[in-house]
């Protein structure tokens, strides 16, 4: 049984179909990375799953339960940081565990954990104009995984970084997938990224949004970037994505 079910998605901005006859399923603990042109509609159906728009026509469904709402069960991490810029690190880390009513010493404990785990000690009561951009994405994360839904949603979140930061940064994603095993659904531009990060990826064509391959990732983790058939999967994909702008035109 699937996790999490996209069925038949429409969705419409007016004159415009942003997705059309979308359909894919992602399984419990899957990391799920979508690729495509700008404007394919990747933002928009992370939006859908987050429960921020709801679709024209369709449904999406998380445990055979119909997403009608803002969901509960995903939280979404964006490339921009959204820190709370008066509170530090430990505070931001804690903010939803504070609105749910969790007592300081609870949601503190939770936090310095979550701040280990992303590689953040030390830092509990910087702010976030004294941290790196990575550090205020590992901080963005860390507070993404204290709300404890089981589906994280990250749109973009390494796109602004220098590609040493991305790829440590992509490291350490891994490294807290492997632990956490929340489901994953990533969006990215960087077939490298997803490459090296996914289970399974989708890669989408636009005018209107909508799946035109899906590709399972067999190659063995720890993955090597320069192996044969990682550069050849990279190769396969480009291709597609080329295919899709030529005709686009």
């Amino acid at each position: 049984m699937a996790f999490l079910k996209v069925e038949k998605v429409r969705k419409v901005f007016g004159p415009v179909v942003a997705l059309e006859n979308l359909n894919f399923e992602c399984r419990e603990g899957e990391f799920l990375c979508i690729v495509g042109p700008t404007g394919c509609g990747k933002t928009t159906l992370l939006r859908l799953i987050a429960g921020l728009e709801l679709p024209t026509q369709g449904k999406i469904t998380i445990r055979e339960k119909v997403v009608s709402d803002i969901n509960k069960e995903a939280t979404l991490v964006f490339q921009q940081y959204s820190l709370f810029p008066w509170r530090n690190v430990i505070d931001n880390i804690g903010f939803s565990l504070e609105v749910k009513g969790v007592e300081k010493s609870k949601r503190y404990q939770r936090a310095k954990e979550l701040i280990s785990l992303v590689g953040l000690d030390g830092f509990e009561r910087a702010y976030p104009y004294e941290l790196s951009g990575g550090m205020q994405q590992r901080v963005a994360i860390a507070r993404a995984l204290a709300y404890g839904s089981p589906v994280l949603l990250l749109d973009e979140p390494f796109g602004a970084l220098d590609e040493r930061t991305r790829h440590r940064l992509q490291e350490e994603l891994l490294a807290i997938w492997e632990k956490e095993r929340k489901t994953i659904i990533f969006v990215t531009h960087n077939i490298d990224e997803a490459i090296f990060l996914a289970s399974r990826i989708l890669v989408m064509r636009d005018r209107p949004g909508r799946i035109e391959e899906e590709i399972v990732v067999s190659l063995p983790r720890p993955r090597n970037r320069r192996s044969r058939e990682f550069i050849d999967l990279h190769i396969r994909i480009r291709e597609i994505l080329e295919k899709i702008l030529i005709e686009r035109g």
